[in-house]
């Protein structure tokens, strides 16, 4: 992976460039951008990575998501790198490899609006142009004639005066029209005027009110004005004949007698032929919202190192799921949904843990666990996940707190245990290499983790039947990579170590194998699965071939550079998903505990809850991922696989297959 210049212009390196190499190399880093505008000026944005992602976004007032898709598509302009940058807002959970997969695809144009038209459903079309008003004189040459009969009198009425200009509107269409001033009103007609005769034959042919003496009726305009000029318009009289009246009572009377008959009729054929009962017909149930579970998507959280010295565990656990879930959704999701993974940074630190348990449940609202990495940080996450009753699915350790008999109901195990991992490699050192047992020691992490292993070591010893001697065991700090208290036991002639069983993490693991093979070169090391295999192998070989060559490591997945069916599926997915990562143990069992809880969502169906899960997964028997070994769930057993793998470092820091038995 080639690195990009801390300073420099997209026309030499992309944004995408830029951000997938800070977010692969797990680096924590902010990117600041600034992209000239087409109408001048410039858009400004950073982008903030943590622990192999981007997450947080701001870019041209847009944030998140959609300012990294954005942002991603621009051509020129600058950008800087501030190594060690942090945001203290995650506005983006999307992983970086879909998130800048889909920015990767081109922008669709927006769908038209639609309006319905005789039931269907048709394209918005261009709004009708505004009305185009006229004056009075526009209209006054083609406006209909000034007069009009009135219906009350006879006579011809005039339109009324200053109404302005009038706007009309009809379906889809827009139209002005506008009343011109009345002009005069025309003679009267007299009965032998050749002229036209009026429309109504009721009253008489003049205005009732052309004699200036006669006064008007009560309610009637004065003489001379048009009846339309009064605000105050005619009443039409409302009284009926008494014929009428009495006709209409009679009809009233005549349909009260007749229902009151009906009803009568009605409840006497009830009374003789009971009717039978309808059955009762239950309101439909309506689902109850599930937390993490939408129509298109499952949630499900991670609490996980992303940062410190242990930070390439959680990366690698994270990256193997992340690449499971986007085989199945690119396939088409689980039941019709999307799976979607959220990982927060613990630290490997139980004082982190629990809030970040908590905000995967109150502020991200998961439906379940996957993945989680550590002992000591699940002994505060299982109970957590228990009290609520949320499923805490294949965790990143080997620890007998998670494989209680009988098991917890919502807690599910795919890997060996440490106690199965150490038991393996003791039979080893004494079977094969035919080591003391009171020449095996243990370095182990001063916690709950190296506690299982060490305890683990003990049960192997007592089935070789060890003495009673006291086994030798040397201890460091979590998060810390100070072992010289360690060293100075192990070394010690009067302790007569051959072989040190190591329950450690990979920097501090170096550390102690480089500072030991100083002074005893022919020891032997082995470490249990957790440790980071390619992390060690990796730091083994900045030392020197020498520190690398013949360091044992137990496995609970086959190799990922094998045959096996497992691993070629693997290999293929992180090609199209995750091109530029190498595999990886982690990230393997990573894949497999992905895919085992898919084939659980399966099996619950569409309407999935918790405890439809569970019952799902415990009807789990003989389930073929292409390991080699079957994988099964029960009532009774939660957990999957019990094989233990042996590979062996050789000097280029290639892990070979190394038969336990």
């Amino acid at each position: 992976m080639k690195t990009p210049p801390r300073i420099g212009e997209f026309t030499e390196v992309s944004l995408v460039e830029v951000l997938d190499y800070y977010a692969r190399s797990g680096q924590t880093a902010a990117v600041s951008v600034s992209i000239p505008r087409a109408s001048g000026g410039e858009a400004s944005g950073a982008f903030f990575i943590e622990a192999g992602a981007v997450v947080d976004a701001l870019f041209d007032g847009r944030e998140g998501p959609d300012a990294v898709r954005q942002a991603l598509r621009v051509r020129a302009g600058k950008y800087q790198v501030e190594l060690g940058s942090r945001s203290a807002r995650h506005t983006i959970n999307e992983p970086w490899v879909a998130l800048s997969a889909s920015a990767a695809a081109p922008e669709r144009p927006p769908p038209p609006r639609l309006y319905t038209v005789d039931g269907g459903a048709r394209p918005t079309p261009p709004p009708a142009p505004l009305p185009r008003l006229t004056t009075h004189r526009a209209v006054a040459a083609s406006a209909a004639p000034a007069s009009v009969p009135s219906p009350q009198s006879g006579a011809h009425r005039s339109p009324p005066k200053d109404l302005g200009m009038r706007a009309t509107t009809g379906p889809g269409v827009a139209v002005a029209a506008a009343v011109a001033p009345p002009p005069p009103l025309p003679p009267a007609a007299s009965a032998t005027s050749s002229g036209p005769r009026p429309l109504h034959t009721s009253g008489p042919t003049t205005s009732p009110f052309s004699s200036p003496h006669t006064p008007p009726a009560r309610g009637q305009p004065a003489a001379g004005t048009a009846p339309f000029s009064s605000v105050r318009r005619e009443r039409k009289s409302l009284l009926l004949p008494p014929g009428a009246l009495l006709a209409i009572a009679a009809v009233f009377v005549l349909g009260i007698g007749l229902a009151v008959g009906v009803a009568y009729l009605r409840n006497q054929a009830a009374a003789e032929v009971p009717v039978a009962a309808k059955p009762a017909v239950a309101p439909a149930a309506t689902a109850s919202a599930v937390a993490g579970i939408s129509d298109t998507e499952i949630s499900l959280g991670m609490a996980a190192p992303l940062t410190g010295v242990s930070k390439e565990l959680g990366r690698q656990m994270r990256l193997g799921l992340d690449v499971a879930f986007a085989r199945a959704n690119a396939n088409g999701g689980v039941n019709g949904r999307k799976v979607k993974l959220l990982a927060l940074d613990d630290g490997y630190e139980p004082s982190r843990t629990k809030d970040v348990m908590r905000e995967l449940v109150d502020q991200r609202g998961v439906f379940s666990f996957v993945g989680n990495v550590g002992t000591p940080t699940a002994a505060v996450a299982v109970p957590y996940a228990l009290e609520r009753k949320m499923l805490f699915f294949g965790p990143f350790t080997g620890a007998s707190l998670l494989r209680k008999e009988p098991p917890d109901r919502y807690v599910f195990n795919y890997r060996a245990s440490y106690t199965e991992e150490t038991a393996a490699i003791v039979r080893y050192l004494v079977e094969v290499r035919h080591i003391k047992p009171e020449q095996i020691a243990v370095f182990a992490q001063d916690d709950s983790y190296g506690d299982a292993g060490f305890q683990g070591v003990t049960k192997g010893l007592r089935q070789v039947k060890r003495t009673s001697t006291p086994i030798l065991k040397a201890t460091y700090t979590r998060n810390t990579a100070d072992v010289s208290d360690a060293v100075a036991r192990i070394v010690d002639k009067k302790a007569n170590v051959a072989a040190v069983v190591m329950v450690a993490t990979y920097r501090p693991a170096a550390r102690f194998i480089e500072k030991v093979r100083e002074q005893r070169p022919e020891m032997i090391f082995t470490n249990v699965s957790f440790v980071g295999s390619q992390a060690l192998a990796e730091e083994l070989l900045q030392l020197g071939p020498q520190y690398a060559q013949g360091v044992i490591i137990t496995q609970v997945v086959p190799l990922p550079t094998g045959q096996s069916t497992v691993g070629m599926r693997y290999r293929e997915a992180l090609a199209s998903f995750a091109p530029e990562e190498r595999p990886n143990f982690i990230s393997l069992e990573g894949y497999v505990t992905g895919n085992l809880l898919l084939e659980g969502l399966k099996l619950a169906g569409r309407n999935v809850t918790v405890d439809g899960l569970v019952d799902a997964l415990e009807s789990i028997h003989g389930l073929d991922l292409g390991l080699g070994v079957p994988l099964s769930f029960g009532l009774s057993e939660h957990q999957a696989s019990h094989k233990v793998w042996g590979t062996v470092i050789d000097g280029n820091g290639t892990f070979q297959q190394l038969e336990l038995e």
